[in-house]
């Protein structure tokens, strides 16, 4: 029986989260850390808007700029929206202006299919934001997804990942020739831990200070 390699610890509720800590302005370091979870989305969500090569470089400083001002003055209340959906707001809001200041649309498949081929339109139509929240909750899981793949040992992971394409538990034990049991076991670890560092995600990088986890 397979068990993860590391156990996380689970703080949610006394740790100090690293968006926090990014926005207190205290800690080079937790602005680093930040960015580096950060970029991979801004530039995946500038991209699928059709920024590339330079102009994709720029737009995401300009982004990463924005971002860095707009935490030290972030603070939730009835009227604004989570960390997550500003932060979405954040990109679209500074592609627009880009694209704007250029009067020129850019390039690209769009949010909206991706294999398309088409230019994606941007307005000031809210539902350009929902995409880009959308993109944000798959790329919150494909990091946690990354985190427990390196937690677990021998067939745990396929077995999660052959559950979740909807292949049963019969055809995954003939399959990797294990017990029915131990992929039941397997799958139920494997997705126990995800959803732990799902939750950790979610704290360090959508929540600041006065903001509880939906």
């Amino acid at each position: 029986m397979q068990t993860p390699t590391n156990n996380p610890t689970d703080a949610l509720n006394t740790r100090v989260s690293l968006l926090q800590r990014a926005r207190d302005g205290k800690s080079d370091l937790a602005w680093e850390e930040l960015l580096g979870f950060y970029n991979p989305f801004i530039s995946k969500v500038l991209g699928s808007m059709g920024f590339k090569g330079a102009d994709l470089d720029d737009a995401r400083q300009q982004v990463v700029l924005r971002l860095w001002k707009g935490l030290k003055t972030y603070k939730r209340d009835d009227e604004r929206a989570k960390f997550r959906t500003w932060f979405a707001r954040l990109i679209r809001n500074t592609a627009l202006n880009i694209i704007r200041s250029k009067n020129r649309q850019p390039e690209g498949p769009s949010l909206d299919d991706e294999n398309t081929g088409q230019a994606m339109v941007l307005s000031d139509d809210p539902e350009i934001t929902d995409k880009v929240e959308q993109e944000w909750q798959r790329y919150v899981v494909e990091l946690a997804m990354e985190r427990v793949s390196k937690m677990f040992s021998g067939h745990a992971i396929t077995v999660f990942e052959k559950s979740m394409e909807g292949q049963s538990v019969e055809s995954i034990s003939e399959e990797l020739s294990i017990k029915t049991n131990t992929v039941y076991i397997l799958k139920h670890r494997v997705k126990t831990v995800l959803m732990k560092e799902i939750k950790s995600l979610r704290t360090d990088l959508e929540v600041s200070g006065e903001e509880e986890e939906a």
